[in-house]
């Protein structure tokens, strides 16, 4: 098997540096990319967001949920699928950026990015490909060259010429470990982060606010969406307050609303109101419209 992952973990090096220099770029802003913002958000890693509650190398609890709904094997094994579409982006994403086991990383973020083209982004219009093609394109470029001559296969590759053939080099077993990730994805017990209900009553108060025909929410997590309003409903016949319970199935610690009325958004140029979920499965949120938390 080393035998066979020596060629394919030597780098191709281009005539001359800056050809090389030019070609890192790209694999840097998108490894980083794939790493600390797509990947960390539903992959748990040191710098994962720390109200998104993820375990180390976890999945977070709604992509298995995405994935099962392409149907097919997708739906046939959700958690390992996700799990590796998510372990690719995060884990791939700094392989890729420190240009170790380059091709093998490469492949992995190729096939997660054909699979978001055409099973979750292309059914929505072929602008919303971009950012997944231009993933794809720099990963099959990193496919075909590996990491050129700035990354570590390529000073591994040279270490390697020094040494006796059969030395096993860091290059070489990263990409073992790499090529073992659907195995380990199989045998991970908990590798779906654990999700429980949560709910969310919520009292709003209109007082002052004129000719008030509709009051609704908007939100991050399901049932709630940005498109469409749940609507709340008056405590009383003349009462200014309006309620809504709403539960979540979740694994976070908190999560991101705002009111309408009239199906106009308040607090137009301030963030989402962030709502921690309290210690039990149920928690109180009182609030003004329009009036920042």
């Amino acid at each position: 098997m080393l035998r066979f992952l020596r060629p394919l973990l030597k780098p191709i090096v281009l005539p001359h540096w800056w050809q090389d220099a030019l070609l890192l770029l790209p694999r840097l802003v998108c490894g980083y990319l794939l790493a600390f913002e797509f990947g960390a958000v539903k992959f748990g890693l040191p710098w994962s967001p720390p109200d998104h509650n993820l375990g180390l190398f976890e999945v977070a609890f709604w992509f298995p949920q995405d994935v099962a709904a392409y149907g097919g094997i997708f739906a046939l094994l959700p958690a390992f699928f996700a799990w590796m579409g998510a372990a690719s982006e995060a884990v791939g994403g700094l392989l890729l950026m420190a240009g170790l086991g380059t091709r093998v990383s490469a492949f992995l973020i190729s096939c997660t990015m054909l699979v978001a083209i055409f099973m979750q982004q292309l059914p929505q219009g072929m602008w919303n490909t971009l950012p997944a093609a231009g993933f794809l394109w720099v990963s099959l470029m990193a496919l075909v060259l590996g990491s050129g001559r700035y990354g570590v296969d390529y000073l591994l590759a040279n270490w390697r010429s020094r040494r006796s053939a059969t030395a096993v080099s860091a290059s070489q077993r990263s990409a073992v470990i790499l090529a073992l990730l659907p195995a380990l994805a199989l045998l991970l017990p908990g590798c779906v982060q654990p999700a429980h209900d949560k709910t969310v009553v919520y009292l709003l108060d209109v007082k002052g606010l004129p000719d008030v025909r509709q009051v609704g929410l908007r939100g991050r997590d399901k049932p709630l969406s940005w498109d469409q309003d749940l609507r709340l409903t008056p405590t009383g016949p003349d009462s200014t307050l309006y309620r809504a319970v709403v539960t979540t199935h979740t694994g976070y610690l908190l999560t991101e609303v705002k009111f309408t009325v009239n199906g106009e958004f308040e607090l137009k140029d301030a963030d989402n109101r962030r709502i921690k979920f309290g210690p039990g499965d149920t928690t109180v949120y009182r609030a003004r419209f329009n009036v920042r938390p």
